[in-house]
C-alpha cells in the first residue's frame, strides 16, 4: 500500500519544508489560526515557484466554521 504525504502549509517556507521532506502534494492556507482561509495570489505564485510537487491552495474566503447562512445550518 502507498500513503502519500500531504502536508498543510500556511507560508511558502513550509511549502519548501515540506517538500524537502518528503510531502507529495501541499494544501497551501492562510490564517490557520482561523481554520485556513484563501492565500494571496502572491503567496501562491511564489509558492508555485519554489516547489514542484502538487500545490492545491485552499479556497476559503472566510474563517469559522463551514455554515455560511442560516439557511444553510437548518435541516
Amino acid at each position: 500500500m502507498k500513503i502519500t504525504l500531504e502536508i498543510c502549509a500556511a507560508s511558502v517556507a513550509s511549502c519548501v519544508a515540506a517538500q524537502e521532506g518528503g510531502a507529495a502534494r501541499i494544501e497551501l492556507c492562510d490564517n490557520l489560526l482561523e481554520g485556513g482561509t484563501t492565500p494571496s495570489y502572491a503567496t501562491i505564485s511564489l509558492a508555485r515557484e519554489k516547489v514542484n510537487i502538487a500545490l492545491y491552495p485552499i479556497i476559503r474566503p472566510r474563517g469559522g466554521d463551514f455554515l455560511y447562512s442560516d439557511r444553510s445550518s437548518r435541516p
